[in-house]
């Protein structure tokens, strides 16, 4: 079913232009054709190794792999997004409504959803949602901080549609609608304080909670399931019984548990197990992530980091294609903006983003940092010494920041590395712990500067741009597309000279399942999607 007619003209052509990039970028999966050619069979229970344990059960606290991957099992989001043609697409919504200037977004829900606890899904409760959202907008993942603090009001129209309204434009608001971070929780859920809401959580999904414990995580189907998006083609229950989150920290302990057949699926393979996964005859799923590339993200309120030449000798002195080459696999590109190549609005900024030793070493001299022989440099009596914040949600994660260390090094720069639970991180960063943060976003739209970058509260990275502030905000309100990627363009443009953020390798999604795994996919965001329709032979 399409929306219905009354709606931004513009915002339509600019979910509509996702189609091509998000199409020629798509995913491989390599046991499609063994699911197209068999009768599905119920029941079983398939184990997923991951390499952390998920942080929290709440789909608005943390938005790690391992938290989304659970986190899109049990919840359901108002819209989803086609991984195969970008467009935007019913699910807990049956149509909705936008408003001539992208301020007012009318959702009109489908019938007979409920939550697992049997509460019906009706307008109050996805009204209670957004107020929630509002009231813990300072609690909230830093993702979708910018979506809860431009809310301006959350309105029953009538039982069944429900109409959210913000303080300014936001034409991409239905792309962020469709992620996990923005899914929609059952009253029971909304009822208990934040920090209860860890493990004892209700959602409208296919699967519910049964354990949830460092470690392990267990789900049950949930039977009478029956409002899986469009984009996942399924209808009905899931076919499996049980879904069970095991944290493998280690990479080939993971990869040989697979080959072994203890567990029929693990997450972030590592680049360089891929060619004997693929030898060993087990299937790999893979999706270049679009959003915002790995990289770090500098505090620049912290000094020497205020002077934008040590943050640009910083970003001159990291050797992208080494990383690649060294570190990762093939299946990566070395990143050429803040933003992945597969995501709409990137414009390529390979002239900037470039690794360039002598004129990293002369900025540093011009800044008053010296050196004497192979020394870390020093200015005033204090060493160029700087912290990088980190957690280990990602295989690739440590190397590269090792390989960054010693490229660093070649210059005088010393780089330490302090890793971190995801808890630890978010009060590392606002008590100005670290110096630099590591990370990435994924999101198929190029409002993810702005959800990262943007000085607006709670501003964990404590940027103060304002150059750039203003493009982030125009971007939002523009609804022609080609207006709106000029602003991106501008955009990028500004982070990178002025290393808002040094980026570092664009992210490839690659999961790995035995020969008896059919039918798991990844979503345009390259996150795990629903396993309704996944099945064991």
């Amino acid at each position: 079913m399409q929306p219905r007619a009354r709606r931004l003209r513009s915002a339509l052509v600019l979910v509509t232009s996702l189609t091509v990039l998000l199409t020629a970028c798509g995913g491989s999966d390599d046991s499609s054709g063994d699911a197209a050619n068999s009768t599905p069979k119920k029941g079983g229970t398939l184990t997923l190794a991951l390499q952390q344990s998920p942080q929290s059960a709440n789909p608005r606290a943390f938005t790690d792999t391992g938290a989304v991957y659970v986190n899109r099992q049990l919840f359901d989001s108002l819209v989803s997004q086609d991984p195969e043609t970008g467009k935007i697409v019913p699910w807990l919504a049956k149509s909705w409504d936008i408003s001539e200037d992208a301020t007012e977004f009318t959702f009109h829900l489908r019938d007979g959803v409920t939550f697992s606890d049997g509460t019906p899904l009706t307008a109050e409760v996805v009204k209670a949602n957004f107020d929630d959202l509002v009231a813990n907008k300072a609690k909230v993942n830093p993702s979708i901080a910018p979506v809860a603090g431009a809310v301006a009001s959350a309105e029953v129209v009538d039982p069944a549609s429900v109409k959210i309204t913000f303080s300014k434009p936001n034409a991409p608001f239905l792309v962020a609608a469709s992620q996990t971070g923005l899914s929609i929780v059952a009253p029971a859920t909304l009822e208990l304080p934040w920090d209860k809401r860890v493990d004892k959580v209700i959602g409208s999904g296919p699967f519910v909670l049964d354990t949830f414990a460092s470690g392990k995580v267990t789900l049950s189907k949930r039977k009478g399931y029956d409002w899986s998006p469009g984009s996942i083609r399924h209808s009905g229950d899931a076919y499996l019984d049980k879904v069970v989150f095991t944290v493998v920290p280690e990479a080939s302990v993971r990869t040989g548990s697979l080959q072994s057949g203890q567990i029929q699926a693990v997450s972030d393979v590592p680049p360089g197990d891929i060619t004997s996964v693929r030898d060993s005859g087990l299937k790999l799923v893979t999706r270049p992530n679009p959003g915002l590339v790995w990289g770090l993200v500098p505090i620049s309120a912290r000094k020497p980091l205020d002077d934008v030449r040590v943050r640009q000798a910083i970003a001159l002195s990291v050797d992208r294609t080494e990383v690649r080459d060294a570190v990762l696999s093939p299946e990566f590109k070395p990143a050429t903006s803040v933003l992945a190549s597969t995501t709409p609005g990137y414009t390529d900024l390979a002239s900037v983003v470039k690794h360039d030793p002598a004129e990293a070493g002369a900025l540093l001299d011009a800044a008053g940092w010296t050196r004497s022989g192979d020394g870390v440099r020093a200015k005033d009596g204090k060493e160029l010494s700087l912290v990088v914040g980190w957690f280990p949600g990602y295989t690739a994660s440590q190397k590269t920041l090792e390989l960054i260390k010693a490229q660093l090094a070649k210059n005088g720069i010393e780089l330490k590395l302090l890793q971190q639970t995801g808890l630890q991180i978010l009060e590392g960063l606002k008590k100005e712990k670290y110096d630099f943060f590591w990370t990435n976003g994924t999101q198929a739209d190029g409002d993810v500067l702005r959800t990262s970058f943007s000085g607006a509260p709670p501003n964990y990275y404590r940027i103060n741009d304002t150059t750039l502030e203003p493009l982030l905000q125009e971007q939002v309100a523009t609804g022609d597309p080609a207006a709106r990627n000029k602003i991106l363009a501008q955009a990028q443009r500004r982070i990178v000279e002025e290393v808002v953020y040094l980026p570092v390798f664009e992210q490839t999604t690659i999961v790995a399942t035995g020969k008896e795994v059919h039918g798991l996919t990844l979503g345009a965001g390259a996150g795990l999607n629903p396993l309704t329709p996944v099945w064991l032979s």
